[in-house]
């Protein structure tokens, strides 16, 4: 019973925190808008995926699933550096672009570069969301919101932490 409550309880901040919705206007900057468009990822299939990633990483990467709010190891972290894909090292996001939503994940008003991700319209688990994948191997990523910080993009970029790795500064040079 007590496993029951606790996935409600999880499914009821998810739908919370991923029910900003959006209208028929367009919420995202023009380099993120939302494609249709094949791009072709990074080549590699499924069992290559499954060699590489952990079961949960392929979990949340490779089939779009989602960590549990608070878990993620860069909810709150502060550190000054940048987020790249977990799944193939693309440049993701940069800490300047990254503030506390609140909602239980990482989050970012902006990309790192204009073309660092691609969006696409998702519909699952009876919700209206824009999901966020890796340009590069096209992993999930996270959901976009237009609920982020009014004074920057408007952007909330809901990010699984699991499907990021992150390099401080000075790791970088």
């Amino acid at each position: 019973m007590k496993v029951y409550t606790l996935l409600i309880s999880v499914f009821i901040l998810i739908s919370s925190c991923h029910t900003a919705h959006t209208t028929e206007k367009n919420i995202l900057p023009p380099q993120t808008q939302t494609t249709t468009m094949p791009i072709t990822p990074e080549p590699k299939t499924e069992e290559q995926w499954k060699q590489v990633l952990t079961a949960e990483e392929y979990r949340v990467l490779r089939e779009a699933g989602t960590e549990a709010p608070y878990t993620g190891k860069y909810t709150n972290l502060d550190e000054k550096g940048n987020y790249y894909c977990k799944a193939c090292g693309n440049l993701l996001f940069s800490s300047d672009t990254k503030y506390h939503s609140g909602c239980g994940w990482p989050a970012f008003y902006d990309i790192a570069n204009g073309d660092a991700v691609i969006t696409r319209e998702d519909n699952s688990h009876g919700m209206k969301r824009i999901e966020v994948l890796c340009k590069k191997c096209h992993s999930h990523l996270g959901h976009v919101f237009p609920d982020g910080p009014q004074d920057k993009t408007g952007i909330r970029y809901c990010i699984n932490s699991i499907s990021l790795d992150f390099k401080t500064d000075s790791t970088q040079k």
